[in-house]
């Protein structure tokens, strides 16, 4: 008995120290490539317009930073946690291949080698009235990067090898809650009467005067706190 328990203790200290090698392999990151912190919230409410859609966008980017395990060269996937949507879609891509989910439930992107910054086109595609004017409320979404592996999962019929993608660990996550309230939005901070900015920060918590490309932090006179990224 004592042999199993020494066991399952070393079993399960080698697959936790095994889930913490894949921390930081690829991060979530701005089009500048400056890293979003693992584990941040960001409120989004700029609504853009792409064609006849009107949409939020998360501004997000995969970053490689050290995708390797062991020697081998590791691949990643984005796993979308859709927890709120009051209507329309949730978009989001990797290297250009896109899905959509238009439902709560958990998805997946793609998986792929990352080689560069990589643009994840992942946004809210909101619903609209008679008017093509875009529908009031929010919809929230936690995105967390996966390491994979790619191996071979043997040959097919015609003699040609197949692969499959395993995953090995999380590397980062962000939650991304977008609001449509119906007001004018610049840069993600809500433009109304009732809040103003009293003070901004960067993401290691240094003062700025004015907005810096990266992750923004700004209070705001109504007590709120707003995440967003330039």
């Amino acid at each position: 008995m004592k042999k199993i328990f020494t066991l399952f203790v070393a079993l399960f200290c080698t697959v936790a120290m095994f889930a913490q090698d894949t921390k930081g392999m690829f991060e979530f990151a701005d089009k500048a490539g400056n890293v979003v912190p693992n584990g941040s919230t960001l409120t989004k409410t700029e609504v853009e317009k792409s064609g006849k859609r009107l949409l939020i966008n998360t501004g997000l980017f995969v970053k490689p930073v050290k995708p390797e395990l062991n020697g081998e060269k590791l691949g990643v996937k984005m796993r979308v946690e859709v927890e709120n949507l009051d209507h329309g879609t949730i978009q989001y891509c990797l290297l250009g291949s896109c899905s959509v989910a238009s439902e709560k439930g958990t998805f997946y992107s793609t998986s792929n080698f990352v080689e560069t910054l990589d643009n994840l086109a992942t946004e809210w595609i909101m619903g609209t009235d008679k008017e093509g004017k875009a529908l009031k409320g929010e919809a929230t979404v936690k995105l967390t990067l996966v390491a994979c592996q790619k191996k071979s999962s043997g040959f097919d019929e015609f003699g040609i090898e197949q692969f499959e993608w395993e995953e090995k660990g999380d590397c980062s996550s962000v939650t991304v809650k977008f609001v449509c309230d119906g007001t004018t939005a610049i840069n993600g901070v809500t433009n109304n009467t009732n809040a103003t900015v009293v003070a901004r920060y960067a993401a290691n918590g240094t003062r700025l005067s004015a907005p810096q490309k990266g992750l923004n932090i700004v209070k705001l006179s109504n007590g709120k706190t707003v995440k967003y990224i330039k």
